[in-house]
């Protein structure tokens, strides 16, 4: 009896030591699953509102989440009231002509970057576009940077930057209405206030200062690595485990 009772006990020790491995195991997974599927800050440099042809530098830092190697496009969208709720869902709210003209590729840590991406005040002349082309991006209409990997499939990777208003540049046409894109009168308009950053910017990517994040770095073990050493640390005290079974349950 007092043989049956030592082996059911050794035999719960060991359920309870494989219990407390498989737990382990979910925790890391859950925790790399969570940190790689999280949309990394998108840089900006200058931040704000913009000037009509004005060019700007755009990139992300290490990440989990975009694509090692895949192509990256940046295009310019409505964003109406620069409400987070009025992102663009699809690409029929983007200037499709306003993507940039050179190849974007992730690097193998996720990062990427782009200087020199030009803004413009929609629709745009420089473009070929008529006055009642649509999006529309001014002075009084908001935009937003949309940067994936897809544009025509806005459930794969990609991120927005925070709202902006785009000015005319010096002497030139500006384009006043928001409701039909015709063109407005002559002149400088002063520039809009921004919506508080509880509405607007709050469900937006973060936008920083300076573009540095966006250069390419070590970020460490591959999560490969880390797989097979846990799978292994596994294995091995679960043969462990298995074998003291075996050998009590024999004697």
């Amino acid at each position: 009896m007092s043989r049956v009772v030592t082996l059911l006990s050794g035999r719960s020790v060991g359920f309870a030591i494989v219990a407390c491995v498989v737990s382990s195991i979910a925790v890391v997974v859950t925790g790399e699953s969570a940190s790689a599927s999280a949309p990394p800050s998108l840089s900006v440099s200058p931040s704000g509102n913009y000037h009509d042809g004005e060019t700007i530098s755009v990139g992300v830092g290490p990440n989990g989440y975009f694509t090692p190697n895949a192509r990256i496009n940046i295009i310019e969208c409505a964003d109406p009231g620069g409400l987070a709720s009025n992102l663009p869902k699809d690409i029929t709210t983007c200037d499709g002509n306003t993507v940039q003209g050179n190849t974007i590729l992730v690097g193998g840590n996720g990062s990427f970057s782009q200087s020199g991406y030009p803004v413009y005040l929609l629709p745009s002349p420089s473009l070929g576009e008529q006055a009642n082309y649509m999006p529309i991006c001014n002075q009084t209409s908001y935009c937003v940077l949309y940067v994936g990997q897809n544009q025509n499939d806005f459930t794969a990777p990609r991120v927005f930057s925070a709202p902006f208003l785009i000015e005319p540049s010096s002497g030139a046409t500006t384009t006043t209405s928001a409701g039909t894109g015709s063109g407005g009168t002559s002149g400088t308009t002063g520039t809009s206030t921004a919506p508080s950053s509880s509405t607007a910017n709050a469900a937006h990517a973060a936008v920083s200062l300076s573009p540095s994040t966006a250069t390419l770095a070590n970020t460490g073990s591959p999560a490969g690595i880390r797989w097979v050493v846990v799978s292994g640390m596994a294995l091995l005290l679960s043969g462990v485990v298995g074998r003291r079974l075996v050998l009590r349950g024999g004697r």
